[in-house]
């Protein structure tokens, strides 16, 4: 962890920490980037999490901090360091997501790349979790780029709308239907986030990371043409409320 990691932005919603690793540190990250066998979403069960266009957003292996999904920390790895600093941090944005040990003690950590034209999608965070995070494992990024992290100004939006703010549409053999993924209609997040259509935005800022409280809606702007061979390389994951197994599929929203 570097020496200078400071808060450089808080609100009810998000906390940004710059300066979180050391040059050493940065330069052992960056390296991992280039030899981590990264995997379309597409291909890893995540189908309608994103766009059709943006399913080509590669993602690599999840390690845990106590506990093991594909890997857990220590695993040798220079994204031990993240995840130390995250830990190390963890006072700085206890705000947005409450306090380590207390509120929450376990949290998953994933490599993950986009390229130009592709974001996510608008959603919030499962019910497990208090929060999630990412840090920006890039070396360069420019204005123009794109890829902000952006966060809605929106509260209190209905639960039964779920992680996607869409449900299926209502027939009469389904008059109650389920929350869903909004790959292919969004028309129900539009309606609920337009309803106030403002928010803030986080510029994916080298060596920054980010700390999103829970049910916060957010999505990633696509990156830019003007990027060209210039990648959006993050480490991310999220807080496991305390008592939630992790082990067991995630809450969907759902009444």
């Amino acid at each position: 962890m570097s020496l200078v990691a400071k808060v450089t932005s808080q609100t009810d919603s998000f906390t940004v920490i710059d300066g979180l690793l050391s040059p050493e540190e940065r330069e052992r990250l960056w390296n991992y980037f280039q030899i981590q066998p990264l995997n379309p979403v597409r291909q890893l069960g995540l189908q309608g999490h994103w766009l059709l266009e943006d399913s080509g957003a590669l993602r690599g292996p999840t390690v845990g901090w106590g506990y093991k999904w594909d890997a857990q920390y220590p695993t040798g790895a220079p994204i031990d360091h993240v995840i130390k600093a995250v830990v190390d941090t963890s006072e700085l944005f206890a705000e947005s997501v409450g306090r380590y040990d207390v509120d929450w003690k376990i949290f998953s950590a994933m490599p993950t790349l986009y390229q130009a034209g592709q974001g996510l999608v608008w959603h919030r965070d499962s019910e497990d979790n208090v929060g999630s995070w990412i840090y920006y494992a890039h070396p360069d990024w420019n204005i123009e780029w794109g890829g902000e992290l952006l966060l809605a100004d929106a509260r209190d939006l209905p639960r039964e709308y779920g992680v996607y703010f869409h449900r299926l549409r209502a027939t009469r053999d389904l008059p109650a239907p389920p929350p869903w993924q909004s790959h292919l209609d969004n028309e129900d997040a539009n309606n609920l986030l337009m309803a106030r259509g403002f928010g803030s935005f986080v510029t994916p800022k080298p060596n920054r990371l980010v700390v999103i409280k829970g049910g916060t809606a957010h999505a990633i702007a696509k990156i830019t043409p003007a990027a060209g061979r210039h990648v959006r390389a993050s480490i991310g994951g999220f807080f496991k409320k305390v008592g939630v197994r992790p082990d067991l599929p995630a809450l969907r929203w759902s009444v």
